[in-house]
């Protein structure tokens, strides 16, 4: 290419779309989805196999050819959502940066087993991962109708015997040596077969290394146990899995944990782990985060590196902890992010850190923006109470609080999803010869982005960048540090009995879940859920999003908010509660 021209698009790119074209945040407009479940999902998937019509009829009625009528989007198509301004150069990349050490005097205070725990039980001499590894198969087997993992490795033993060793040489690796961690299963963990949800994809294919996540974790010391189930090709947001099961919340089993990442939520809100890693193309960390009660992070667009997962939705998804504590979110952010020579687009970010992580009783060094207006017709009043309840203490704690709006976010839905079904039909298509034994919900939906044109998937290119300056100007213009809103509309709803054979396709539900997740995904930056209490038993999450790469502000906030007073957390009660026997009393 030509280098004056590339000077020419890049500044093209970056250019602010004028005043004139913004405009407010419409409310969502009204679109045809009819609830199925069991044979009548079944049926619709073939009718949309065969019938031609069908699938035109079924796209236009979810509006995903909405952005067709929108002529007047002239902006630069995006397909890395990292603005130039943020890219750092490749040749600055730092590589083998130190494992944080967070501070036990402000560690984080909660009712579930965190890092902490292990990390002194072993300091200590109390037990040792070995012993703790034997109850660890014991609580993974009766932790089985949960549906929560779908693989064990079969060395968990043989990796605890090895962080024993250390802790008696008192040379742990770092504070996550000798803890239990689960991956959701669309990453690679040598030996497994890594099946992205299906019953077929990879079978007779254990992965022959670990994603490098993984592997990160590993030369912390982390004790990898296996991967967790998810929505098949995480193609939805409740993890209805009739191939493995659905996992259940441990709050109410007949309800959701959410999903993609469904098993990471359930097994981490049960006690089984601190913390799990999942992915998130459209919310698939943040919302079943909070349909569990448990704080998510989902990363900046390569931050952590993509080497060794499936790649089903490559320009919007990242992958981040799920985790029972802001302390295990941190730590664990920290070990995972950072540059990856097999995956270039690593390799542009500034170095990881958690700059002022315990700054948490002084915020007046903070600007937070709230948007009111943002789908709040659509928005449990429970989550608006709480809302207005963080808002005002974070107020207290000095945090100037300004209302702002975020032009063009009707656009950025839509064009969220015609950019993660396009992404999405483009993976499962390599898998032509097995699209029959796809789920009927997946091949619903496969068959729907199968009417989408490639000026579909360009405007919606347009629309990530044109959503991109309007970040870039809130942001640096407006000075703001932190958005906050909800994570989710809803709180996590009960999945009917019926949707457990064939699956379910609930439209309607996943946009009430996904509503404030799709901004982050398509414009890149990082995004945090943190739990902010009950409503009928059911857990409330909340949402922060910051500038591109900055996760140290994100973990923060988290840290800040367990200190929210009179915001409920508690563990599930009875049986659905494995974290026990675990570690000594």
């Amino acid at each position: 290419m030509n280098t004056n021209k590339q000077a020419d698009t890049m500044e093209q790119a970056n250019q602010t779309t004028p005043l004139a074209s913004e405009q407010p945040a419409a409310p969502p407009q009204a679109f045809e989805a009819p609830e199925m479940y069991g044979l009548p999902l079944l049926l619709a998937a073939n009718a949309i196999d065969y019938i031609p019509f069908v699938k035109l009829k079924v796209a236009s009625d979810a509006l995903l050819f909405k952005l067709r009528e929108r002529n007047d989007i002239e902006d630069h198509p995006i397909t890395l959502p990292i603005p130039f301004e943020y890219i750092s150069s490749p040749k600055d990349a730092k590589f083998d940066q130190d494992i944080p050490k967070l501070d036990a005097e402000l560690k984080s205070v909660s009712p579930f087993l965190s890092f902490w725990d292990y990390h002194e039980a072993y300091t200590q001499f109390k037990t040792t991962p070995t012993e703790v590894a034997h109850k660890m198969l014991t609580a993974l087997k009766k932790s089985r109708s949960m549906n929560w993992m779908r693989f064990s490795v079969q060395d968990i033993v043989q990796q605890a015997e090895a962080s024993t060793e250390r802790y008696k040489q008192q040379h742990p690796l770092s504070q996550l040596d000798g803890v239990f961690v689960s991956i959701k299963e669309e990453m690679d963990i040598q030996g497994l077969e890594t099946k992205v949800g299906t019953n077929f994809i990879n079978s007779g294919q254990p992965a022959v290394e670990d994603a490098t996540l993984v592997g990160k974790l590993r030369q912390a010391g982390a004790i990898i146990v296996g991967s967790t189930v998810m929505n098949e090709l995480g193609w939805d947001t409740f993890s209805v899995n009739p191939n493995t099961g659905m996992p259940k919340n441990p709050y109410g089993t007949l309800h959701s944990c959410g999903g993609s990442s469904g098993g990471c939520g359930g097994c981490v809100a049960g006690g089984l782990f601190p913390v799990s890693i999942g992915a998130d193309g459209g919310g698939s960390v943040r919302i079943p985060s909070t349909f569990c009660g448990l704080y998510g992070l989902k990363t900046t667009y390569a931050r952590v590196s993509a080497k060794g997962g499936a790649t089903v939705d490559p320009s919007l998804g990242s992958y981040g902890p799920l985790a029972a504590t802001a302390d295990d979110m941190a730590l664990t952010y920290a070990i995972i992010a950072g540059p990856d020579t097999k995956d270039p687009t690593t390799l542009l970010q500034p170095p990881v850190s958690l700059k002022d992580y315990d700054q948490i009783f002084d915020l007046s060094d903070l600007t937070i923006a709230v948007y009111p207006e943002w789908a709040r017709g659509m928005v449990d009043s429970a989550i608006l109470e709480k809302l207005d309840f963080f808002q005002n203490y974070l107020q207290q704690l000095g945090a100037r609080i300004v209302e702002i709006e975020i032009p063009d976010l009707d656009l950025t839905a839509t064009a969220h999803t015609i950019t993660i079904c396009s992404e999405m039909l483009n993976f499962a298509s390599r898998h032509e010869l097995n699209h029959r034994n796809f789920l009927p919900h997946t091949r619903l939906m496969a068959g729907t982005a199968s009417a989408l044109e490639g000026r579909d998937y360009v405007r919606a290119q347009q629309v990530r960048g044109r959503m991109m300056n309007h970040l870039r100007r809130i942001f640096e213009d407006q000075k703001i540090d932190l958005i906050l809103c909800p994570s989710t509309a809803i709180t996590a709803p009960e999945i009917p009995e019926k949707a457990h054979s064939y699956g379910m396709s609930n439209a309607k539900m996943t946009v009430r879940s996904m509503t404030f997740a799709m901004l982050a995904n398509l414009t890149g930056i990082p995004a945090v859920s943190v739990p902010a209490g009950f409503n009928e038993g059911m857990p409330i999450g909340l949402q922060f999003m910051s500038r591109w790469w900055n996760e140290a502000l994100l973990c923060r906030i988290a840290k800040t908010c367990e200190r929210v007073p009179g915001i409920e957390r508690r563990r599930p009660e009875g049986a659905n509660w494995f974290g026990d026997d675990l570690l000594p009393n």
